[in-house]
C-alpha cells in the first residue's frame, strides 16, 4: 500500500470538507425566506381559526337568540284557564272502561295574542295518556271547550290534568309549558254527578 504525504491528505480532507460544505449551501434555506414562510403559515392559520370562531358564535347567537324569544313569548302574551261557571271548574271526566272522557272549557285571558294550538296530558293511575295534536284556535277573549276520549282500561282513574297552550313565535308553533293548566283529581268532577 503506498504511502501518502501529509499534503496529499491535507488536500483530500479540503476537498471533501469543501463538498459538504457546498451541499449545505444548496440544501439549506435562508433565514429570510423561513420568516416569510413562518409568517404566511400563521396568518393562514389565524384566518382559519377566525372563520371558525365567527361560525361558532353566529350559530350560538341565533340559538340564544330563539330560546329568549320563545321564553319571552310564552310568558308576555299566553295565559289561560279552565271556565268557571256558577263557582264551578269546567272540567269533569266520564264514562267507563274503553269508553271515557274527559270535557273541559278552556278561556285564552290574553289581550293579543291567539291560541293556536294545545297539548294535554292525563296522569292516570296506571299511565299517563298525552295528547300533543289538539289544534283547536282559542280567539283572544274566547273560550273554547273539548271533549277527549280518555280509556279508564289503559290509564286508570284521572288523578291529574294538564293542558299547555301553544303560540305562534317567529312562525314556529311553540308549547308554552310554564303558562299551562293544571288540576289535581280533588278539583275535577265527575260528569254525570
Amino acid at each position: 500500500m503506498p504511502v501518502q504525504s501529509l499534503v496529499d491528505i491535507e488536500v483530500a480532507a479540503m476537498n471533501k470538507n469543501r463538498g459538504l460544505f457546498n451541499r449545505r449551501k444548496k440544501q439549506g434555506v435562508s433565514p429570510l425566506i423561513a420568516t416569510v414562510l413562518l409568517i404566511a403559515f400563521t396568518v393562514a392559520l389565524g384566518a382559519v381559526v377566525m372563520n371558525w370562531g365567527r361560525g361558532f358564535v353566529q350559530t350560538q347567537t341565533n340559538e340564544a337568540e330563539k330560546t329568549t324569544q320563545t321564553k319571552i313569548g310564552c310568558a308576555t302574551k299566553v295565559s289561560i284557564k279552565v271556565s268557571v261557571i256558577d263557582n264551578t271548574d269546567q272540567i269533569c271526566y266520564g264514562g267507563s272502561g274503553a269508553n271515557g272522557y274527559i270535557e273541559l272549557r278552556l278561556d285564552n285571558l290574553d289581550e293579543t295574542n291567539d291560541i293556536k294550538g294545545l297539548s294535554v296530558s292525563v296522569s292516570g293511575a296506571n299511565n299517563v295518556y298525552n295528547n300533543d295534536s289538539i289544534n283547536s284556535t282559542i280567539p283572544v277573549g274566547l273560550s273554547t271547550f273539548l271533549n277527549l276520549s280518555y280509556s279508564y282500561t289503559s290509564y286508570g282513574q284521572v288523578k291529574k290534568v294538564k293542558v299547555v297552550p301553544k303560540i305562534l313565535i317567529g312562525g314556529i308553533l311553540t308549547p308554552c309549558g310554564g303558562s299551562g293548566v293544571e288540576k289535581s283529581a280533588s278539583e275535577i268532577r265527575n260528569c254525570t254527578a
